[in-house]
């Protein structure tokens, strides 16, 4: 099998559980965000906002996981987003350890 680096010079960065995020969730906030400008990296809003569970914070998750049915998943793609329960453990989510160059 032969891989390409992505236009960041990394291999195969798409996998088959969700990823969680530093970033807080919030419902509106992405919409909010100037679709006339390129966002770099958009570090996420200051704290939390999710209605339907407004005392439990939470955290973004991304990407989907090997489990994704059209039935209950948002989606099995890198863009995907979901709330998260920052005390909650699934043998579908997990991290990236990132480093700044």
């Amino acid at each position: 099998m032969k891989y390409h680096l992505n236009g960041f010079g990394l291999y195969d960065i798409a996998s088959n559980e969700w990823e969680i995020y530093i970033d807080w969730n919030s419902e509106n906030y992405y919409k909010l965000l100037s679709i006339n400008e390129i966002s770099l990296n958009p570090k996420g809003p200051k704290t939390w906002k999710y209605s339907r569970e407004p005392y439990d914070p939470k955290k973004v998750i991304r990407g989907g996981s090997f489990l994704c049915n059209d039935s209950y998943c948002a989606s099995y793609r890198v863009s995907a987003r979901m709330p998260f329960s920052m005390d909650t453990g699934t043998n579908h989510t997990g991290f990236r350890c990132v480093k700044d160059i």
